[in-house]
């Protein structure tokens, strides 16, 4: 078994699918980049961080059972124009989620 494949399927018994899925992109990114060995696995596990936190908020929005779903790109701020939209955005910007998934 040549060691991409190993590689391959560690990931997946690892359960970390998402990098399993982007391994040979990020592979052939990081070669184009000359990353080095730690900067390679750092992206390849943000990569996969990245993907559960989406799918965690996914779950969680479905759970909330809301009746839609409104992003502030939506928002109609000339309909509210009590609403200071300079300061929203900034406000957004400045969202930080937390890092590990609980």
């Amino acid at each position: 078994m040549m060691v991409l494949d190993r590689v391959h399927s560690q990931l997946r018994a690892l359960g970390l699918e998402h990098a399993d899925a982007v391994l040979d992109a990020r592979l052939e990114e990081a070669t184009r980049a000359s990353l080095s060995y730690a900067d390679f696995l750092a992206d390849l596990l943000q990569a996969e961080l990245d993907r559960r936190r989406e799918r965690y908020l996914q779950a969680r929005t479905r759970l909330a059972h809301l009746p839609f779903r409104k992003t502030l790109e939506q928002f109609d701020f000339a309909f509210q124009p009590s609403v200071d939209e300079r300061l929203v955005r900034q406000l957004a910007a400045c969202v930080r989620f937390p890092s590990k998934l609980a």
